[in-house]
């Protein structure tokens, strides 16, 4: 029998760990915003008209899930060679409009993102900000494989507003130079390399609407240089076909095939795994998660955290302790105890509307 403990029960039984660290899934969006942030709500406002056959891929699977849809096609379209000679162009075509749907989610997140930080009230603001200051004033990290600006917009509120006490650090800053007796500053903002050395506290795993990979640096847009709200800024880099950097792949090994290849994504990737080994026996680390589905999608980050030695896990669930959403999750978050191999790991789950998140 699954114990749910409130938010506050959870807060006070990891008060003997030196650390909580917080994981964020697509349910933190959803929570602020569900007529945006769902698959469902992107899934209705995508346009399919220059593709029609993916309209019909999203009904035979009964899903509006995009990278249920990208790994189907994907996965499809290596084998449907073997049924026929004929339909190798047909495979050819499925690998194509996967890496299209890609792009087609990217575009659809970032044209019904909400335009300004303003349009979020500010009690959400504050109410999130009680939340978060419950891991970063603490010395933990923050990481989220969500894409949006949400976690960004929070925190920058936060720290104008002095309702944090730990300055935001996501490894972004200017680059310097000195040359002939003068300092250069670089105009835009770039990732300083070595998460660890920069005392990185905020990580977006799998990228995010304002990070833009330059080849040789990762730049991130912001509003202080251009005076330009982030969204529009992130429009007009779609109209001139750069695409941020983001994590759109269907499968778990994808995901982790397009990590390895970017620095900054590599470097978060391996600051979550490094959290998750930190500890000893007189002083753990434990992890939160919120709206983390625990999907197979993601079990490249997952499974990190039963290989390391965070002692506790707090997972948040929504709703109906015995929905199928929350079976599969409790499910899953089991999975992982047993996995432990000298069975140290332990797991409590939390009401995720106890939490108020926002509000």
């Amino acid at each position: 029998m699954i114990k749910l403990l409130s938010f506050d029960e959870a807060l006070t039984a990891s008060n003997k760990y030196a650390k909580k660290h917080l994981l964020l899934g697509n349910g933190f969006s959803i929570a602020c915003i569900p007529s945006i942030f769902t698959y469902g709500s992107l899934y209705s406002k995508a346009d399919f008209a220059a593709m029609p056959e993916l309209k019909v891929v999203f009904d035979a699977l009964l899903t509006q899930d995009f990278e249920l849809v990208i790994n189907t096609l994907e996965n499809s379209s290596k084998i449907i060679g073997a049924y026929g000679s004929g339909l190798g162009p047909v495979g050819k075509k499925m690998h194509e409009q996967a890496q299209s749907l890609k792009e087609k989610l990217i575009e659809t997140v970032a044209h019904n993102h909400p335009s300004y930080p303003g349009i979020i009230e500010e009690e959400k603001y504050k109410a999130c900000l009680t939340f978060l200051s419950n891991f970063i004033d603490a010395g933990g990290n923050i990481y989220t494989i969500n894409y949006d600006l949400l976690l960004y917009w929070t925190l920058m509120f936060g720290w104008e507003q002095k309702l944090i006490q730990t300055q935001p650090n996501d490894g972004f800053g200017r680059d310097t130079a000195f040359y002939s007796g003068q300092v250069y500053v670089n105009d835009y903002l770039t990732w300083q390399g070595d998460t660890n050395a920069h005392g990185q506290n905020i990580h977006y795993l799998h990228g995010a609407l304002h990070l833009y990979d330059r080849g040789n640096e990762v730049e991130k847009f912001n509003w202080t240089d251009t005076h330009k709200p982030l969204i529009d800024q992130a429009r007009e880099a779609l109209q001139a076909s750069r695409f941020p950097l983001f994590v759109a792949e269907g499968e778990s090994s994808k995901k982790m095939e397009r990590i390895i290849h970017s620095g900054y994504l590599f470097h978060s990737y391996k600051s979550f795994s490094s959290m998750m080994q930190v500890g000893s026996k007189s002083s753990k680390y434990c992890l939160f998660t919120f709206g983390v589905s625990f999907s197979d999608n993601d079990e490249h980050i997952i499974n990190k955290i039963p290989k390391g030695k965070v002692a506790h896990l707090f997972v948040s669930l929504f709703g109906d302790i015995d929905s199928p959403v929350n079976k599969q999750i409790i499910a899953a978050a089991e999975t992982l105890k047993r996995k432990r191999k000298n069975g140290d790991l332990e797991v409590s789950y939390y009401n995720a509307a106890s939490a108020n998140v926002w509000g």
